[in-house]
């Protein structure tokens, strides 16, 4: 399996229509106590696009951003926070600038229809006091219509996918281990075969047996229904194995974007190439090098490139000047000053 989903995810990503444009988009935790204003940017100025039938990969250490970028694209903003600036369009959704730009009556037509969500604890989506049929029910019955005999065969069908057996939908979340949970918010995820999935984080806390049977499952059925999946975590050997591209976030922007296959073969941003570096590789005991610093706080980011103050490239501009994301090569860009314009496209 392993050496399948290796394949899969080098596989070249032919150029095609984007499913999800994201441009320059700005969320920020907003918030004022005792006369104070503080302005979190979690997310700030990022742009990228997923393209139709692709599993589109983030990956960032812990408070790069991540989960308010995905959280902003689902729609789930609630104050403190805000979005800024930018725009996300779906090619399901037109007429606005994101489903917090939507109306109600909209958000629901098109919630787990069109766009479906694995959240990174199946517990923060099965309800414990009902039984998981219902929870299909709830989730499903008003976008697949029919009976409800034709629907629970549907549903049982769709749990083989995920090799389930139809007993599961009389238990209660409680009952069920882990993996088979997880397993379940996938089906749950899947089963109206929706145009965009996002899935944050959805091997979380699952040993690594039933993380290859998840991630095995995730691809085969995108390619099964042909959706397009952002997925976000920040196990960056996951995305080796999964992903068609890249992006990789720092401090609440992109430093770089790539085909999986190429960001592994020739990462071109200093943050990039120590991600990678980090991995083990087997047969070689060689001492890791640690990254010096920590992350900044986003509440007061460094000026300039916000990776200035760890990067082993930094130069005066880096410390005043905002790099901007190009593309260097075919389909790959990088945020960097030390990068831009020195390698030849």
């Amino acid at each position: 399996m392993a050496a399948e989903l290796r394949t899969a995810a080098s596989a070249p990503v032919a150029a095609r229509d984007p499913v999800l444009r994201v441009r320059d988009l700005q969320a920020h935790f907003r918030s004022r106590y005792f006369g104070v204003t503080r302005d979190v940017k979690a997310v700030d100025g990022i742009t990228f696009d997923v393209r139709r039938n692709e599993i589109y990969g983030l990956a960032g250490e812990s408070s790069s951003g991540k989960t308010t970028l995905i959280k902003t694209i689902a729609g789930l903003v609630k104050p403190p926070l805000e979005v800024v600036g930018g725009t996300i369009q779906f090619d399901f959704l037109k007429g606005y600038d994101g489903l917090h730009a939507a109306p109600p009556a909209e958000v629901e037509r098109i919630r787990w229809k069109n766009l479906s969500y694995i959240m990174q604890g199946s517990m923060n989506v099965l309800n414990p006091l009902r039984r998981i049929r219902d929870t299909f029910r709830d989730f499903a019955a008003r976008h697949m219509g029919g009976s409800g005999a034709a629907f629970d065969r549907a549903v049982f069908d769709h749990l083989a996918r995920v090799k389930l057996d139809g007993s599961v939908l009389e238990a209660y979340p409680h009952e069920l281990s882990g993996g088979m949970r997880q397993r379940v918010t996938i089906a749950l995820a899947t089963i109206c075969r929706p145009d965009f999935i996002i899935a944050d984080e959805p091997t979380t806390a699952l040993d690594v047996l039933v993380q290859k049977d998840v991630l095995g499952m995730i691809r085969s059925i995108q390619r099964e229904i042909g959706s397009s999946v952002l997925f976000v975590t920040h196990d960056i050997g996951v995305h080796a194995h999964l992903t068609d591209r890249l992006a990789i976030m720092y401090a609440g922007r992109l430093a770089e974007e790539a085909p999986t296959r190429e960001i592994f073969a020739r990462p071109l941003h200093p943050y990039t190439k120590h991600l990678i570096a980090s991995l083990p590789r087997i047969g070689d005991d060689t001492p890791r090098q640690a990254l010096e610093g920590s992350p900044p706080s986003l509440a007061d980011p460094p000026s300039g490139c916000r990776f200035h103050p760890r990067c082993p490239l930094a130069m005066d501009i880096c410390k005043e000047r905002v790099p901007p994301m190009v593309e260097v090569l075919p389909d790959h860009r990088v945020a960097c000053h030390a990068v831009e314009g020195s390698v030849a496209a």
